[in-house]
Formats: C-alpha cells, sequence, structure tokens
C-alpha cells in the first residue's frame, strides 16, 4: 500500500465518520417504516455485493458492499424509533 492510498483510506474513513455523525437528525426524521425499508435495502445489497465481490474479484462489486453496509449501519437502529413512534 503506497502513502497516497493510505491518505485516501483515512479519507475515505474520516469521511464515513463525518456523514453517521450528521446522519442521525435526517433519520430521525423520517418516518419507521421507511427507515425499516431502507435499511434492508441496504442489508440486501451489502449482501449482494459481497457474494459478488467473492466470485468475481471486481471493484464495482467492493463498492457495492460498502455502500450498502454504509446504508445498514446508517439506519440500524429503526427498531428503537419504531417503539418510540408508537408510544
Amino acid at each position: 500500500m503506497t502513502f497516497l492510498e493510505f491518505f485516501i483510506m483515512i479519507g475515505i474513513f474520516i469521511a464515513l465518520m463525518i456523514l453517521f455523525k450528521r446522519a442521525d437528525k435526517w433519520v430521525k426524521k423520517l418516518q419507521p417504516k421507511t427507515v425499516k425499508t431502507i435499511n434492508w435495502i441496504g442489508f440486501i445489497v451489502g449482501l449482494a455485493g459481497g457474494v459478488l465481490w467473492y466470485a468475481y474479484d471486481h471493484n464495482l462489486f467492493m463498492f457495492m458492499t460498502l455502500i450498502g453496509i454504509v446504508t445498514y449501519f446508517l439506519f440500524y437502529s429503526y427498531d428503537s424509533m419504531e417503539e418510540e413512534g408508537q408510544k
């Protein structure tokens, strides 16, 4: 791994942390059913991307897996939102 690749990875990590920090307010404004649907879509995209990445070893599938995992964890706590909405 070169220094450039290392700094790119650090930049991606910092961007993901900022995304997680800022997305919380936006996610709380959505309906619980919408959050649950997006969570499941993220899970399916991540799973499909992981399987395809393993089978075909292409960078496109690596990014598909990353996007699916990030989406899944952004909307991970939909269960607690659903319980709060019912009270």
